[in-house]
């Protein structure tokens, strides 16, 4: 069962039920019902749940406040409700072309990767054990062992084709089967049997003959075929996708559960074989061939570029095209040599970690850095740079300096990995299925030197007063903390604000303001804790623990954001004065919406008292709010005497 399914059946039912809804969207606290009949909701039964605050009719939209619990809770009911994320179709229009195929591409792959390491181990062990006499080729445990390892690999675009389904929306099965249409057991040789009709691309590295016609039409079938693929299941998903979605609207729902996925298969499938995967396939290798020309031209050039820049793309979320480039080497060649180039990241940021573990007195680091060591062994070095290394950017950069000098090392003597493995185990992976250990022994020389680089740097250069966002909760609080104002304006009561979420003080005390601005900055230093797609609403955590909401305008989320532009992304550690976003004054107010815009302590019941500003206008920077906080009442009191 669903974390809030008693609760999103307890709203459904109380507001009319399923086909009373119109659709729904969310904003940071509430959500907004569109319903048929208004007249069908049980407000005072809804209110009285005590997991809801309260709920109100109000522009045209019933809203029902959950809380900051709202996001999650969203996501099931618009599963319940079988209606389509209006919030992340807001958002999608929001990114570049370039973040859409890295989303994908992660959508894609993550699902599996645990499966795909797994498969990875096993063959590297394997190689271990045939290196080692253990095992022959022809014994039973052998071929079993290998089918383990190899079979992911074998049927990739199947499993592909189901998760890549997943990601545009639609039926995953039938990217199960498109998937295995590429790889069927007996298309390749059928397919290119025989003597070529005629070679195009001949004498290049995309020379392609064609030994069959599809009704005429040539058939480009590569000669090593689509297993181990990754772009071209890819892309045929996304047009798959397109025509999926066409056809529903077209066939009626009494035979759309047949002839839905009978005629996406019957026309998408020779068109995968036909156009989609030999277009992919030629990009793929003119990518593969433009790194291995760099590579061929010079190894540690390549080896510099990748181990600078792949833990800064893992912060992006774009160091997946280089484990999709690696994956794709794997399968055309049996081997990879750019997975091993970031092999020795995990183990640096391991090492720096280790090194401000033996250097500070702070406990509560040091309960940070034992977890993050443990899961840097297992290359999940996510914790470690955002918990230890990125707080303190000196820290991130000689991560990055130790595993580049172990990319320069193992390109140098040309380390090879012949599966998808990383962490302590994957040295396994290097081990050539020939029973060569040439590799393997690189790898671990490499390792050791990268860590050793790593941990002198950070060991050396330690700065106990530059400790990291980890100490934040332990930084000396002063009997009230200054919340500047995040706007330049008049003034407003928040009793008097025409949003009774807002003026009951639902979720916690403090001021509005009308700004004559257009523009909304941090009013302390923090972190960005939630940011709306539209940027209409803003939650910032400051450096002393203070929940704060900057709420630009009334209902503006209907805006879908018209009007907004935003300058930080959530998660970003902001300085006071950074400009959070920008708005149109003159565009939202033309709209009919008010610009009189909540700042609220969402945590205002951990404090002993909030205290507002009594100046009927404010400027950037002026005082706007104090918070005093519970440990400190008595110091607070003896100072205001």
């Amino acid at each position: 069962m669903a974390k809030y399914s008693d609760l999103v059946s307890f709203i459904v039912n109380n507001i009319g039920g399923k086909d009373n809804v119109i659709s729904v969207s969310h904003c940071m606290t509430r959500l907004r019902f569109k319903l048929k009949d208004y007249s069908l909701v049980d407000e005072k039964n809804i209110i009285s749940n005590s997991k809801i605050t309260t709920a109100q009719k109000a522009g045209g939209e019933y809203q029902v406040v959950v809380g900051t619990s709202v996001e999650s809770i969203y996501t099931e009911l618009i599963a319940s409700l079988g209606l389509k994320n209006e919030e992340s179709q807001t958002e999608e229009k929001d990114k570049s072309v370039l973040n859409k195929i890295i989303q994908i591409i992660t959508k894609s792959i993550t699902p599996i990767l645990g499966v795909l390491m797994a498969a990875g181990l096993i063959q590297g062990l394997l190689a271990l054990l045939v290196a080692c006499g253990a095992l022959e080729t022809t014994d039973g445990a052998y071929i079993i062992l290998s089918a383990m390892g190899s079979a992911l690999f074998t049927f990739f675009p199947i499993f592909l084709g189901y998760t890549s389904a997943k990601a545009f929306q639609m039926d995953g099965f039938v990217g199960m089967a498109i998937g295995a249409c590429l790889v069927f057991p007996t298309i390749l040789t059928s397919l290119t049997a025989g003597d070529p009709l005629f070679i195009l691309f001949a004498n290049s590295i995309l020379e392609t003959p064609v030994y069959k016609t599809f009704f005429g039409i040539p058939i480009i079938f590569p000669t090593t075929g689509y297993t181990s693929t990754v772009v071209p299941i890819i892309v045929s998903m996304y047009f798959t996708s397109k025509f999926e979605k066409f056809l529903k609207k077209h066939i009626p729902d009494i035979v759309a559960f047949t002839l839905v996925p009978f005629i996406t298969i019957a026309v998408c499938v020779p068109l995968t074989i036909l156009a989609i995967g030999p277009i992919a396939n030629i990009l793929s290798l003119l990518i593969t061939a433009a790194i291995t020309y760099l590579n061929n031209l010079s190894p540690i050039i390549t080896s510099l570029v990748v181990g600078i820049i792949y833990q800064p793309l893992v912060i992006l979320g774009l160091h997946w095209p280089l484990i999709t480039i690696g994956i794709t080497n794997m399968g055309a060649m049996g081997y990879d040599y750019i997975i091993p180039m970031i092999f020795t990241a995990s183990f640096t940021q391991t090492a720096v970690v280790l090194a401000v573990y033996c250097k500070t007195k702070d406990k509560k680091v040091k309960n940070i850095c034992i977890p993050a060591m443990i899961s840097g062994c297992f290359c999940i070095i996510e914790p470690a740079i955002y918990g230890v290394t990125l707080p303190v950017k000196k820290r991130f950069a000689f991560s990055i300096i130790g595993a580049t000098v172990g990319a320069v090392i193992i390109s140098i003597f040309s380390a090879r990995m012949y599966a998808v493995s990383v962490g302590v185990l994957g040295t396994v992976a290097f081990i050539n299925p020939n029973g060569d250990m040439g590799g393997f022994f690189v790898a671990i020389v490499a390792t050791i030197i990268s860590m050793v680089v790593a941990f002198l740097l950070t060991f050396i250069f330690f700065n106990e007063q530059n400790s990291g966002i980890s100490l934040i909760a332990d930084k000396k609080q002063s009997p009230h903390s200054i919340i500047a104002s995040p706007f330049k304006g008049k003034t407003i009561k928040l009793e008097n604000v025409e949003d009774a979420l807002f003026s009951k003080g639902v979720l916690g005390k403090g001021i509005a303001i009308l700004p004559s601005e257009g523009r909304v900055i941090a009013p302390c230093d923090g972190i960005v804790t939630s940011l709306f797609p539209t940027g209409h609403a803003i939650a910032i955590t400051s450096d002393d623990g203070c929940d704060i909401l900057i709420h630009v305008g009334i209902d503006t989320v209907r805006l879908n954001g018209k009007y907004f532009t935003k300058k930080v992304q959530q998660g970003a550690t902001v300085k006071k004065g950074d400009v959070l976003v920008e708005f149109d004054i003159e565009g939202i107010t033309n709209e009919g919406y008010s610009l009189v815009s909540p700042i609220i302590i969402l945590n205002s019941d951990n404090y002993f008292d909030i205290v507002e500003t009594m100046n009927e206008n404010v400027d950037y920077f002026d005082q706007l709010i104090r918070v005093i906080s519970k440990e400190n009442e008595v110091a607070y009191k003896l100072a205001e005497d």
